[in-house]
C-alpha cells in the first residue's frame, strides 16, 4: 500500500509543532519535524499573540518538509479555540490577534447582559458564555469604540486565519466558530445573538464543516516554502474538536477523558444539550468531525505538576515517577475537592492544598506521597462525579472512558480513574490533536472512507491499556466522603 503523509501543525498556548503524520497499510506513525515557542507579547497594556512571528514558524514547518524531500498530500492547521483576528476590505490583518487572557473582557457581563443574558446566550448557542469567547471579546471592542471594528470586514478565527494567509480563502470552520458563542444550535451563525449585539455581520462569512479542502497554498507561499500545490484542508480547526475526532472510541455508549495539565471529559452527541441544567453543571457543547460533543473541563494534572515544580531541587529530585511511586506505596488517606477555585492559580499548591484539608477537618497527609496520593484519588473522584453528570444529562451513563493525552503515562492514575468510575477505562494515545487534524485530512482526501474507519486506524496504531475496576466496596465509601467534602464548599 502506498504510504501518505499529511502535515499536522499544532499550535498550543505555549507552543507550536509540526508533525508528519505517515498512514500506510492501515496504521500510522509520526514524526515531529519542526517546534517553536509561542510568547505573547504585551504592548500599550494590551496582550497580543505574536501572529507574524507564529506564521514564519508555519512557513518554516513546511519549508523543512520540502528540504527533507517529504512528499506530502496536504496540511492543516489546529490551535487553541476563542481568539482570532479582523482582516480589512482589502484582506489585510488588522493589528495583532488579542490573547483571551487580556483584561478588556474582566467584567464584560455587566455590559452584555443587559442586551442578551447570558443563559439565553447558551440557549442559542450551546457555548458556555466565558468572558473569553470570541462573542464577548467583540463586545468588548463594541464597548470601548475600538476603530478595528467599524474597520473589518472579515472575522477569521486562529486556525482559519493562518490558513488565510497560507491559501487566500477565508472559511470558518465550525468546530473552532462553535468556541465563541457565534455559532447557533442549528450548525449555522447565531444570527439572533449577532443581530441583537449589533455586531457588523458582513464580518461573518461562509462556513466550512470540518475535512473542507481550501485550496492550494498561494503562489507566493509556495516560493517561500519551496513546496509545490500543496492542498490546505480546514480539518478540525480547534484543538479538542481534532483531540476528540482521532478518539479510538467503539460502540455508542463510551466517554473521552482528555488528560494534561487540564482533563476533559465528555462524550459525542448527535445533538446539543441546550438545557440550562447542562449550563450550571459547568458543561459545553463543542463540535467535532460530523458530530457535537457536550463536555466539562475539570483541573487535571497542574494539581501534580505544580507540586513537583515546588520540590524538585537540586539534589533532591522529585520526576513524575518518583512522585507515583511514593504515591503508590503511601496509604489511602485524605481527599481534596479537585474543583475548588483555591486550586485555580495559587501561589503555593502544597499550602492550597493543605490549606483546603484542614478546612475540611481532615488534617495533613502524612508525607509527600500521602499528599500525592490524595490528589491523584479525588482527581479520579471528579472524574466519576463528572461521569454521573454527563449520564444525567445525555440520560446515559457511559459504560467505558478513553483516556488519551499525557495523563495516560500515569498507570496509578488511570487504575484510579477505573475504580472511582466503577468502568473499563482503556488509556493510550498521547498525540491525538495533531493525529486527529492529519487523519481529518486522509478523510477530505478520500484516503480514508470514514469516521469508523479513522477510529480503526487509530486502535490499530497505538497500543491502549485495559484498567478495570478493583475494590469497590473501598471506592464506595471513598465516593461518599468526596461528596460530603463538596458539600462543605
Amino acid at each position: 500500500m502506498a504510504e501518505h503523509r499529511f502535515l499536522a501543525l499544532d499550535l498550543g498556548a505555549e507552543s507550536g509543532r509540526a508533525e508528519v503524520v505517515t498512514l500506510a497499510d492501515g496504521r500510522v506513525r509520526m514524526a515531529e519535524i519542526h517546534r517553536w515557542p509561542n510568547r505573547p507579547v504585551r504592548l500599550g497594556g494590551t496582550l497580543y499573540w505574536d501572529f507574524p512571528f507564529l506564521f514564519a514558524e508555519v512557513l518554516a514547518s513546511l519549508k523543512a518538509a520540502a528540504q527533507r524531500k517529504l512528499e506530502l498530500r496536504s496540511a492543516s492547521v489546529c490551535t487553541w479555540g476563542v481568539d482570532f483576528g479582523l482582516l480589512g476590505r482589502n484582506g489585510q490583518l488588522l493589528g495583532n490577534p488579542v490573547h483571551y487572557r487580556d483584561s478588556r473582557t474582566a467584567d464584560i457581563h455587566a455590559y452584555a447582559n443587559g442586551v442578551l443574558p447570558s443563559d439565553a446566550v447558551f440557549e442559542a448557542t450551546g457555548g458556555e458564555p466565558w468572558a473569553i469567547s470570541s462573542l464577548y471579546q467583540l463586545l468588548a471592542m463594541q464597548r470601548d469604540g475600538n476603530d478595528l471594528l467599524e474597520a473589518a470586514h472579515t472575522f477569521l478565527q486562529m486556525p482559519d486565519l493562518f490558513q488565510y494567509f497560507l491559501t487566500g480563502q477565508a472559511r470558518n470552520e465550525l468546530s473552532n466558530v462553535n468556541t465563541g458563542n457565534l455559532l447557533g444550535v442549528d450548525g449555522r451563525w447565531a444570527e439572533g445573538v449577532i443581530e441583537a449585539f449589533k455586531l457588523p455581520r458582513r464580518m461573518f462569512g461562509e462556513l466550512a464543516r470540518p475535512g473542507t479542502v481550501l485550496g492550494p497554498l498561494s503562489q507566493g507561499v509556495r516560493e517561500q516554502c519551496e513546496q509545490g500545490e500543496l492542498p490546505v484542508i480546514a480539518t478540525c480547526g480547534h484543538d479538542t474538536g481534532a483531540a476528540v475526532a482521532a478518539i479510538p472510541g467503539q460502540g455508542d455508549n463510551w466517554a473521552f477523558l482528555s488528560c494534561g495539565t487540564w482533563s476533559i471529559l465528555g462524550c459525542e452527541l448527535e445533538r446539543p444539550v441546550t438545557d440550562l441544567a447542562c449550563l450550571r453543571a459547568g458543561f459545553t457543547n463543542e463540535i467535532t468531525l460530523g458530530s457535537w460533543y457536550v463536555c466539562r473541563n475539570i483541573l487535571g494534572l497542574w494539581l501534580v505538576q505544580e507540586l513537583r515544580r515546588k520540590w524538585n531541587r537540586p539534589g533532591d529530585e522529585w520526576g513524575y515517577d518518583r512522585m507515583t511511586a511514593e504515591a503508590t506505596g503511601a496509604g489511602s488517606g485524605p481527599l481534596i475537592n479537585a474543583r475548588d477555585a483555591s486550586l485555580m492559580a495559587p501561589a503555593d499548591m502544597e499550602a492550597a492544598q493543605i490549606d483546603l484539608l484542614r478546612r475540611t477537618g481532615q488534617g495533613e497527609p502524612a508525607g509527600r506521597g500521602q499528599l500525592v496520593r490524595c490528589v491523584l484519588e479525588s482527581l479520579a473522584l471528579e472524574y466519576n462525579h463528572c461521569l454521573d453528570t454527563l449520564g444525567r444529562l445525555t440520560g446515559r451513563r457511559p459504560a467505558t472512558v478513553y483516556m488519551v493525552g499525557g495523563g495516560t503515562a500515569n498507570k496509578l492514575l488511570c487504575q484510579f480513574t477505573a475504580d472511582a468510575c466503577g468502568v473499563e477505562v482503556h488509556a493510550g494515545v498521547d498525540q491525538c490533536t495533531a493525529l486527529g487534524n492529519a487523519l481529518v485530512q486522509a478523510l477530505a482526501l478520500g484516503v480514508l472512507k470514514d469516521k469508523a474507519e479513522l477510529r480503526r486506524v487509530v486502535r490499530e496504531s497505538f497500543e491502549m491499556h485495559t484498567y478495570r475496576p478493583q475494590n469497590q466496596d473501598e471506592w464506595a465509601a471513598k465516593r461518599e466522603r468526596y461528596a460530603a467534602i463538596q458539600q462543605q464548599g
